[in-house]
């Protein structure tokens, strides 16, 4: 509204005292003239124009408040289209765009997608396969020290390091590294055969399949009758190396020709003492503990623990896939609820700024009624200081007029 019409009628409503005190001393001006005249029947002059310009003024008023009420309809009328548009955007297009959106992304990553059919289908394969071994067998999986066996038979294995290098340097003393390496060699081929005869022995528990036992237990005999030759052999050099008082002077040729020239008989030449015998028991104690581990270690059926691991693989790779496409959907459903809430704020804005205006437009009706007694009381005011004063200086008698109600009056000439 316009400030300045507004500031106006303000100043009319709210006539200070300077304004009452003009008005009286127009009365007395017209009260030592003895007018208005006794039979006036109609205001004076002066009346009329504290009438008019309060008339003018709320005709200028009520055309800015009528002005407004208009602007108010209007805006009312703007913010309800903009609310049922934003609703639309809520209810329909936003939802429309996350169903797309998902849809799309499904199409990429998820359900629809060959890559993920493909993480499933493999899960989906490695457990029928697990299922089937599991309805033959009715049991668990029996494996024990899973975490530790590989660490165990390194460990193992690099034990027999130190046990079995002195029986080398009885042929490669000038060449320690040399007879490093050859023990660890041997220490690991020891520690495998120990394995192999483990789990062979393992698989001999297994009922529910049937495998060539005669096989096995051949294989395990030879395996058996090679590793003890093999640690025989180890005890023997080792014998043959603490007996030899110049160690620096033996090699290979002459430990064959003390062998053959010596002595004692071709059989004496093979047998072990207490040294060679203790690094032999040391060696199948070590071999010993290796084929245990490597018994509780695995699982008597040959595939159980493979089909198993297969399963726990492809169910790995396909969850974590899984989570990766819902760690996407997610953050898309995320996004639509971010989406969906600023919209939602923007609709109760809009919704309070209907209600302010339906209440400001309601309220106009009651400003109207409430300034207009304000400017009646007011002009009366005005009105009657003009005539106390006046009827205070006049020798005669005032109008009859001046008896009447003046706010009766005012409001019929407003």
């Amino acid at each position: 509204m316009d400030t300045n019409a507004v500031r106006n009628f303000q100043r009319m409503i709210n006539p200070d005292e300077s304004e009452l005190i003009r008005h009286a001393r127009t009365g007395e001006v017209d009260g030592t003239k003895e007018y208005p005249p006794l039979k006036t029947q109609g205001l004076s002059d002066h009346e009329k124009q504290i009438i008019y310009e309060g008339k003018t003024e709320w005709m200028k008023y009520t055309s800015l408040i009528e002005q407004h009420r208009t602007e108010l309809a209007d805006r009312i009328h703007h913010l309800q289209n903009q609310h049922e548009s934003e609703n639309h955007t809520v209810t329909s297009t936003l939802a429309e765009s996350l169903t797309k959106e998902i849809e799309v992304l499904d199409h990429e990553l998820g359900t629809l997608s060959a890559e993920y059919r493909h993480h499933e289908d493999a899960a989906l394969l490695a457990k029928e396969e697990k299922h089937k071994i599991e309805e033959v067998l009715g049991r668990p999986l029996q494996i024990d020290h899973t975490d530790f066996y590989i660490p165990a038979l390194l460990i193992l294995a690099i034990a027999e390091v130190p046990i079995n290098r002195l029986a080398f340097e009885l042929f490669f003393e000038s060449m320690p590294l040399v007879s490093l390496l050859i023990s660890a060699a041997i220490g690991g081929l020891l520690i495998f055969f120990a394995h192999t005869i483990g789990v062979l022995i393992k698989r001999l528990q297994c009922k529910e399949i049937e495998i060539n036992r005669d096989n096995v237990y051949l294989t395990i005999t030879l395996l058996a009758i090679l590793t003890m030759t093999l640690m025989y052999f180890l005890g023997l050099m080792r014998e043959k190396w603490v007996d030899v008082n110049d160690p620096a002077a033996l090699n290979l040729e002459s430990f064959i020709n003390s062998a053959t020239n010596t002595d004692k008989g071709i059989a004496e030449s093979f047998l072990i003492g207490s040294r060679g015998f203790t690094l032999l028991l040391l060696n199948l104690a070590i071999f010993t503990v290796g084929m245990m581990l490597a018994f509780l270690r695995h699982d008597p059926h040959p595939f159980y623990e493979k089909a198993v691991n297969a399963y726990n693989k492809a169910q790995e790779k396909f969850l974590t896939y899984k989570r990766k496409y819902e760690s996407k959907k997610n953050d898309l459903i995320r996004m639509h609820n971010k989406r969906l809430t600023e919209k939602r704020a923007e609709i109760k804005i809009i919704e309070d700024q209907i209600k302010s205006c339906i209440r400001e437009l309601d309220g106009i009706d009651k400003k109207i009624s409430t300034d207009r007694k304000n400017l009646i009381s007011a002009l009366a005011r005005k009105v009657m200081a003009y005539q106390h004063s006046n009827q205070k200086i006049r020798k005669t008698p005032p109008p009859d007029y001046f008896k009447s109600d003046l706010v009766q009056m005012i409001e019929e000439l407003i």
